[in-house]
């Protein structure tokens, strides 16, 4: 249902807790105070419970009836059942835990209490406005031995001391009950382990659930969105940020939600240790039970609407169909709302704005992409051209070339990097124009005015040099993509020109097949850089495989000691492969005589076999995370390339290990080269 919605105040007399007259746009005792008013913002979150509520009630419907004794009479023989009957109420056998819950005024009945130790939570993080934040709590657990039963006596299971809170819990207390067996029965075990997954369920917007989510978010989602930044803007910046930025908390709690919605909410402490146990911010109760996906989608539509806030002043509701618009159509809109307004813009808080709008739209994209097919990609990234024109237009004075800020260039890579993929798999010009040289240039890449590469120095102590190879590599892909996409474009004219009508007068097709010299300028544009990267890029372990009688792996183990390596490595045999294989017919000396093209079929076999067992090789070592959700695309062109059953086997399971360990939708591509291999062996 609904869930219903605190005063009409503004956000500022709210938190405040002062009285606000409600004036709209803004609320007269904001203008008495000289401050501007945040507005009014009101969330509303819809909460099925239906899953707590069958659970809660199960034991009724399963309850076996007898015709002899009664539900609630006590056992015979029993004396001191019936003393203690008069003091308790009497609940069904399978329930014997009762929870008092407070929400303001409403009080509701459910299951039995959780097991967790109370704890104070000091977080940072704290929600402005929680969507389910309980007053009081009060648990009472029923639970004593058979000694405690005779001698009247009982024992607590947990006793808290006063002050001590755990997302809203005020009291637990755990009065005696003689009906229930010792406190380590299996049914009493059953009871507790239910509870969690109801308690679960209350806790979305608590400050401990985003405390969990941004620690899970920082340790193994961040890194995902730095993985060509050393000065891990998303994994350390962004999280801090959040702290006043609502639409960054919750992007990145619907981000952290999401991911865990697709490993079946399994979590693996970043920093372990054999005899340490984990923080409180690392463990959440019954993680594996818990309607992860329903807390994400919640928490996307909170970031939206936070986003919206800042973008209408006198925004005052956000519609449901608020949550179909695209993150990167809201800064967009922003953006665009800056340049017509007549008040000058302070650059400070300008550019720190724009940065957090749009880390927000870099990690809300990924939300969305997560589980996307990859045929669809596209469509998810539409505006990004238009919007870093708007930034790179800002940014520019004339006097010195633009160069955009660090976080800027942080979701300039992500989209880049998500942009040339989902190019390559719908064969489609990229939305970032390889060509556009001062937008490169802007977020970091050294190119000449005729657009070569400049190599930076070794010696310069200000520059990533390892950032700045994998960036420039990105860039590279994006023109090898484009180049595929025009060939394939070219080759589709080819294919439709004798089917158009004779009679009509022929018409220079726009888009002629890429020439010789294109694609030779892209094979040494690759040459040049991998003759030029840092000595990071050199795998710092190969492990061949072992030739027995037993086993023959057909890939080595390729290890590199950083992330940002393995995956540029990975990336540039992959544009390898891809310009190898759409080489034009006039690229080389024309072959004049059939063994000529025998050993050209043979010099082209032999360099695609290399580059394929390099990209396997580098999966295989199982690099960052960072470097495995983007292999997807490689890991699909070099299993079109393989012939043998045992290598298609392996690119298959590191498909589906990419999808089980890190939450990436693999399983398309699982099926299209499952349906080419069987395509193949037909013929």
């Amino acid at each position: 249902m609904p869930g219903v919605p605190s005063n009409k105040a503004c956000e500022r007399c709210k938190k405040r807790h002062l009285k606000c007259d409600e004036t709209r746009p803004r609320c007269q005792r904001c203008i008495n105070a000289g401050v501007e008013c945040p507005g009014y913002v009101q969330t509303r979150k819809f909460i099925d419970q239906g899953a707590s509520v069958r659970r809660r009630y199960a034991p009724y419907r399963d309850h076996p009836k007898s015709s002899n004794v009664k539900p609630h009479d006590p056992p015979s023989g029993d004396p001191g059942f019936a003393q203690t009957e008069e003091q308790h109420p009497i609940q069904p056998p399978e329930m014997g835990l009762s929870v008092s819950t407070t929400w303001g005024s409403e009080t509701t009945q459910s299951g039995p209490p959780s097991p967790m130790p109370n704890a104070s939570l000091n977080s940072a993080v704290v929600p402005d406005e929680p969507v389910l934040q309980p007053s009081r709590v009060e648990v009472t657990s029923s639970i004593a031995s058979p000694e405690q039963q005779q001698s009247g006596t009982s024992r607590n299971v947990s006793q808290p001391s006063s002050g001590q809170t755990l997302s809203g819990i005020q009291e637990i207390r755990a009065p005696p009950n003689p009906r229930l067996g010792s406190y380590g029965s299996p049914s009493v075990r059953s009871d507790r382990e239910d509870f969690q997954g109801i308690f679960s369920e209350l806790m979305t917007g608590t400050e401990h659930e985003l405390s969990f989510l941004i620690r899970h978010y920082s340790d193994i989602v961040g890194p995902w969105l730095d993985l060509a930044d050393s000065g891990n803007f998303f994994a350390a910046y962004v999280p801090i940020r959040a702290i006043n930025e609502p639409f960054l908390r919750y992007s990145i709690a619907g981000l952290a939600a999401k991911h865990l919605s697709r490993v079946k909410g399994q979590t693996l402490p970043a920093a372990g240790g054999l005899f340490s146990s984990p923080a409180t911010m690392e463990v959440y109760p019954n993680s594996e039970q818990v309607d992860w996906t329903l807390k994400a989608a919640n928490y996307f539509y909170l970031a939206v609407s936070s986003m919206n806030a800042h973008i209408v002043d006198q925004y005052t509701f956000v519609s449901s169909s608020a949550v179909l618009e695209s993150p990167i159509a809201i800064v967009n809109r922003w953006l665009t709302a800056q340049t017509k307004t007549d008040q000058p813009l302070e650059p400070a808080g300008f550019w720190r704005m724009a940065e957090n709008l749009v880390a927000a739209a870099a990690i809300l994209t990924m939300y969305r992409l997560i589980d996307e097919s990859a045929l669809n990609w596209q469509s998810h990234l539409d505006g990004i051209q238009t919007l870093y024109d708007y930034l790179l237009s800002l940014c520019s004075n004339g006097s010195e070339p633009a160069r955009f800020s660090h976080g800027i260039a942080a979701a300039f890579w992500n989209f880049s990097r998500q942009d040339y993929q989902a190019s390559y798999y719908n064969r489609l010009p990229s939305h970032f124009d390889p060509a556009n040289l001062p937008l490169w240039r802007a977020a970091g890449i050294p190119i000449s005015p005729d657009g070569s590469l400049e190599l930076l120095p070794p010696s310069d102590p200000a520059s990533h040099r390892e950032d700045t190879a994998a960036n420039t590599l990105t860039w590279l892909l994006c023109k090898v993509v484009n180049f595929l996409a025009e060939s394939k474009k070219s080759q589709m004219e080819q294919f439709m020109a004798p089917l158009a009508d004779e009679t009509s007068p022929p018409c220079a097709s726009p888009h002629s097949y890429p020439t010789t010299s294109t694609w030779l300028r892209l094979s040494f544009d690759l040459q040049t850089w991998f003759e030029n990267v840092p000595e990071t890029f050199r795998p710092s372990v190969r492990l061949e495989p072992p030739k027995t009688a037993t086993t023959d792996m057909p890939f080595p183990e390729i290890f590199y000691g950083l992330t940002t390596c393995a995956s540029a490595m990975q990336q540039y045999h992959f544009g390898r492969l891809g310009l190898s294989l759409n080489r034009p017919a006039d690229a080389v000396t024309g072959l004049s005589t059939a063994f000529d093209r025998l050993q050209g079929y043979r010099e082209l076999t032999k360099e695609v076999d290399y580059r394929c067992k390099e990209i396997a090789g580098i999966a295989l070592a199982r690099p960052g995370g960072g470097a495995r959700i983007y292999m997807i695309p490689l890991l699909f062109a070099t299993g079109q390339c393989f012939e043998g059953a045992q290598e298609r086997q392996i690119i298959g399971d590191l498909l589906r290990g990419v999808e089980a360990d890190m939450g990436w939708a693999t399983q398309v591509q699982i099926e299209r080269l499952q349906a080419l291999w069987a395509q193949r062996q037909l013929v």
